[in-house]
């Protein structure tokens, strides 16, 4: 090989001294060789430099989107994903974990009721005594009308079922059921015990209809 057609360095330092577009394509080659020597043995570099170097001014990212992109958790530490919170930051989940039972309230039961005094037991004595005697009263009996009589004075005329029969006034039935009045269109029962305790039969045409009862 000749020596023409060796590396002539010393022409190239020439060249290089001598030339001003040689100086400054240099000086980028050194630069970018330079960058890519730091993205590759330093991956871990702080992101913000690299966003500031991504946004220069031959950048088309808007200042707006730049400052969301700074807001953005690293990414490179997103390696650390599998690794558990701290204790205090981990939440149970109710619906894949049974949580511990409500605590009891304890709720106070209501008093018992004063005991009744002697004033409302005579009354409910009273009121079921009333009701016994009312349930006895001649209820069976249907009234048809009066006729003077003598000298038994007015008579009643009763149906009982389908037998007729006749009651002067003041006869007793059941005891304690007196026959009080008697009067065209209807009949009054009273009761010797309980005085207010009344029953009214009205007169009906023969089909029958219901009493008037007063209790």
């Amino acid at each position: 090989m000749s020596p023409s057609s060796r590396f002539d360095l010393q022409a190239m330092l020439q060249e290089l001294r001598a030339n001003r577009k040689t100086q400054l394509a240099l000086g980028a080659f050194v630069l970018i060789l330079a960058f890519a020597l730091y993205t590759v043995l330093a991956p871990d570099a702080p992101r913000t430099a690299r966003v500031a170097a991504a946004g220069g001014p031959g950048s088309p990212i808007d200042p707006r989107q730049l400052q969301g992109l700074r807001r953005l958790p690293d990414l490179a530490a997103l390696d650390k994903a599998g690794e558990l919170p701290p204790g205090a930051k981990v939440h149970r989940d109710l619906f894949m974990f049974e949580a511990p039972p409500p605590p009891v309230v304890k709720v106070k039961p209501p008093p018992p009721p004063p005991p009744p005094t002697a004033e409302e037991l005579a009354a409910q004595r009273l009121a079921q005594e009333k009701a016994a005697e009312f349930s006895g009263r001649p209820q069976d009996l249907r009234y048809l009308g009066f006729f003077k009589g003598k000298p038994s004075g007015t008579v009643g005329a009763f149906m009982k079922g389908e037998e007729p029969i006749t009651l002067i006034q003041g006869t007793i039935l059941k005891e304690r059921w007196k026959l009080t009045s008697i009067l065209d269109t209807r009949a009054e029962f009273q009761n010797t015990k309980y005085p207010d305790l009344r029953l009214v039969l009205e007169a009906r045409e023969a089909s029958g209809g219901p009493t008037a009862n007063q209790f």
